[in-house]
């Protein structure tokens, strides 16, 4: 469920329901419009943004279905095609045309004139990259039906589900190739980065390609399913059927090298964007002096472990890619034989192994930054205790002097307090302290106690351990509890007395 929700008491007259929802394109103001249609009387819904989800309240539950409305669009498939005009077959002529129903692509497949093309191209497109396609499956089924395609196209509709994770962000449909008479069909998916002006953020997105091409009327049926409907190959596809339909229709592989051709350079600005992450804090962290305050930290860490994911997928989605355009240059021969695109083919194969060697390097130097930086870290954090060990040891030193200064007053101190100033007199005539005879007593008793003192003192320290043991309290442990008896206490979960008396049997 993309939302929670929590019953609260209200204070006025019924009970709302604080609700979240993590719509990852949901917007205030449209989330605003369906609570307002939902519940007409009342306006304010306390709509805040927390922890990127939306939270807002509402007298009920507002359903998944209601909440998808707002992102959710009409279903509607759009079919760009180039006809043979009828008077003059080899003329051709452009259509454009939106379908928002099954009536109406049953009108259109249906028409007189719809076996006059010569390239179609079905565009299916997704509201955003996290919501399913905005076709249905009956007006799918009618498309297989009538253009008579394989079950691999069902592969690639499979990858544009709802989701509310970045779920299979490495997965590539591989390319699929199968043959029927006179057709090739041919069908992958690949991934691609994007820069979202909105977010000012790059993002990876997956486009898919079906194709059916027939050699024998050299006809092509190709569906292009989009992650919207402002995708650059939507456009740019568009714009060569438009103004260039001769030179498309002698190119049954037009499609693909389009494909190609639009989105692999966004890989380069990609991984310098990455890079322009990396290099900050790589500085950070081969400038830092382990006995100087650190300007890299732990949330810099993080950063560097994002980063490594992010290096770490990019060798995996080129490597589909590869294996596309691999396939692509087999089929090239049966399809347009003595075409140069084959040469066009194998520079897309040199930039994906240039920007997946890049991808590798630039992961090896974020991970190498994140170990020094973990080691810079470990290693300030042993300096540091270090330098508290110092500051123990020189506050031990000034216990121990304390300590003997102790043990040679404090005798002396309890001396003269037991004896008390008998030992001393004022002579009150010559205005002077006088001691009396017996003041061996004093300095005999001070030695003596202090020798004793000493003694003990010392004689604690060296029977330190057995001292302390007998201080501590006696645990009562049962003979027959051993160290693999313990193990299973420590890890015991669940059970009856019969599997722990079994474990003390072993």
């Amino acid at each position: 469920m993309p939302f929670s929700f929590l019953k609260t008491a209200n204070e006025t007259e019924e009970d709302l329901v604080v609700q979240n929802t993590a719509e990852r394109y949901l917007s205030k103001d449209s989330l605003q419009a369906l609570l307002e249609r939902l519940f007409p009387t009342q306006k304010d819904f306390n709509i805040r943004n927390r922890s990127e989800q939306w939270v807002f309240t509402a007298p009920r539950e507002v359903t998944e279905a209601e909440l998808r409305y707002c992102t959710d669009q009409q279903g509607c498939v759009r079919i760009l095609e180039t006809r043979h005009v009828a008077s003059t077959p080899s003329e051709l002529s452009f259509c454009d045309q939106q379908i928002n129903s099954l009536e109406a692509l049953i009108q259109h497949i249906d028409s007189a004139d719809n076996s006059l093309y010569a390239c179609r191209l079905i565009s299916i497109c997704q509201p955003n990259s996290w919501r399913p396609l905005q076709t249905d499956q009956a007006m799918l089924d009618l498309i297989v039906e009538k253009h008579n395609i394989s079950p691999s196209l069902w592969d690639i509709a499979s990858c544009f589900y709802p989701r509310g994770l970045d779920l299979e962000g490495a997965f590539c449909v591989p390319y699929t190739e199968s043959r029927a008479g006179s057709r090739i069909e041919i069908s992958y998916t690949i991934r691609y980065p994007e820069y979202k002006l909105k977010g000012k953020e790059w993002v990876i997105r997956q486009t898919g390609i079906y194709h059916q091409y027939d050699t024998a009327t050299h006809q092509s049926v190709w569906l292009l399913f989009n992650p919207n409907d402002q995708s650059q190959v939507q456009a740019r596809a568009e714009e060569s059927l438009r103004e260039s339909q001769l030179e498309v229709e002698a190119d049954p592989l037009w499609i693909h090298r389009l494909l190609f051709a639009t989105y692999l350079p966004g890989w380069r600005h990609y991984l310098l964007s990455l890079e322009s992450q990396l290099l900050p804090i790589k500085g950070l962290v081969e400038t830092a002096f382990i006995n100087e305050t650190l300007r890299a930290g732990y949330d810099n860490l993080l950063a560097l472990n994002t980063l490594q994911n992010r290096f770490l997928q990019i060798p995996t989605i080129l490597a589909s890619a590869t294996e596309a355009i691999d396939g692509l240059g087999g089929t090239l021969p049966e399809i347009s034989p003595g075409s140069a695109v084959s040469q066009e083919l194998k520079n897309f194969r040199r930039q994906c192994a240039t920007y997946s060697r890049n991808a590798s390097h630039q992961q090896h130097r974020a991970e190498v930054t994140s170990r020094l930086l973990a080691d810079t870290l470990s290693f300030r954090e042993q300096v540091m205790t270090r330098e508290q060990n110092k500051n123990i040891f020189q506050l031990n030193k000034s216990g121990v002097f304390l300590t003997s200064l102790g043990l040679i007053y404090l005798p002396s101190s309890f001396v003269s307090t037991f004896f008390g100033m008998n030992f001393f007199d004022l002579d009150q005539v010559n205005n002077r302290i006088v001691g009396t005879s017996m003041i061996w007593i004093f300095v005999v008793s001070s030695i003596i106690l202090t020798a004793v003192t000493f003694l003990f003192y010392y004689g604690l320290l060296y029977r330190d351990g057995s001292f302390s043991r007998n201080l501590v309290p006696k645990v009562q442990i049962p003979q027959d509890w051993t160290f693999q008896t313990l193990k299973r206490q420590l890890t015991f979960t669940g059970g009856t007395e019969t599997e722990l008396e079994e474990s003390r049997s072993q």
